[in-house]
């Protein structure tokens, strides 16, 4: 079982060689990590809209990190976690509620860089 979840932003910040992101990329290249085909989308969408060529961090992401699957048990509870934490956060959206079910369901820690979830149990905001 994967030890980290490995949402888009943290891969962004990887990628991009962030400064904040040095203890992401220690986390990526030496721990078991996941990430989930929501994140494939989302990187390639942003490779996309930025001109950017995105098969070789494809490639990349494919040789380090298992890739999940999103299924029906996944979506459902992701729907209640959105609600749930639309309590606290109202701009926590349905994407994020996914990643975070994701992460749940394989018992892992979620690694992001994304506001929204800061205060969440099992999710670990870098800044």
């Amino acid at each position: 079982m994967s030890k980290y979840y490995i949402d888009t932003s943290a891969w962004v910040a990887y990628f991009d060689s962030n400064p904040c992101s040095e203890e992401i990329k220690n986390l990526i290249e030496n721990e078991e990590i996941m990430t989930s085909m929501i994140t494939i989308a989302e990187l390639a969408d942003r490779a996309t809209r930025n001109n950017i060529l995105f098969s070789d961090h494809l490639k990349f992401i494919k040789n380090r990190a298992k890739i999940l699957p999103i299924t029906i048990p996944i979506v459902l509870k992701a729907a209640t976690y959105k609600q749930e934490i639309r309590k606290k956060n109202s701009k926590f959206g349905l994407v994020d509620a996914i990643h975070y079910a994701t992460a749940k369901d394989k018992s892992t820690t979620l690694l992001t860089l994304d506001n929204d979830f800061r205060g969440i149990e099992g999710a670990e905001v870098f800044e």
